[in-house]
């Protein structure tokens, strides 16, 4: 077998772990078992009512900033093109929406609907990624909140220090070198 065979076979394994991961730990959108409604019982957590309009405010919160972020990108590629970092980001956004939905649907909550607007698009690609520096130093801000008040519950607190760590450790870094 040839190293780039090797190396191919080591990448499969990988991601073929990483996914089985994923689907365990339930951060896996696609890994359920298909029934929205969780009528199998199977698969939402129940919650209180209190404990379930705290959740639900505060995955409402994450969603509506991922879906402004996401928002705002596809703007930004409608005026300037399929650029970088905006494309990669958008599908970022894409993946951490995915992850919130999955967690809407096990606590058996309604998933908002994609109703943010975007922020303007300024003039300039280079003020675009400075927007985008701001918008990701915030969304960074506002997980920390996020996360105190989503101890009780270790699976939300996984996702959001995931969403977290993409924004201020590869987002963030993007968009600073985009507005240099």
């Amino acid at each position: 077998m040839s190293i780039r065979q090797k190396n191919s076979a080591k990448k499969r394994f990988f991601l073929a772990s990483f996914s089985l991961l994923l689907c365990l730990s339930g951060l896996l959108a696609g890994c359920d078992n298909g029934d929205e409604n969780n009528s199998d019982g199977g698969t939402a957590v129940v919650l209180s009512s209190e404990a379930s309009s705290d959740l639900n405010s505060h995955l409402t919160r994450a969603i509506n900033d991922e879906y402004r972020a996401k928002n705002t990108y596809i703007a930004v590629m409608n005026k300037f093109g399929e650029v970088q970092p905006f494309a990669n980001i958008k599908n970022s956004e894409e993946q951490q929406i995915s992850m919130l939905v999955n967690l809407f649907n096990n606590y058996g909550l309604p998933v908002p609907a994609n109703t943010a607007s975007g922020l303007s698009v300024p003039g300039t690609l280079s003020e675009a990624c400075s927007l985008g520096v701001q918008a990701e130093i915030e969304n960074a801000n506002m997980y920390d909140e996020l996360l105190a008040g989503t101890i009780d519950y270790p699976d939300v607190q996984t996702v959001f220090k995931k969403l977290q760590s993409a924004s201020s450790d590869q987002h963030l870094p993007a968009f600073q070198e985009c507005a240099d």
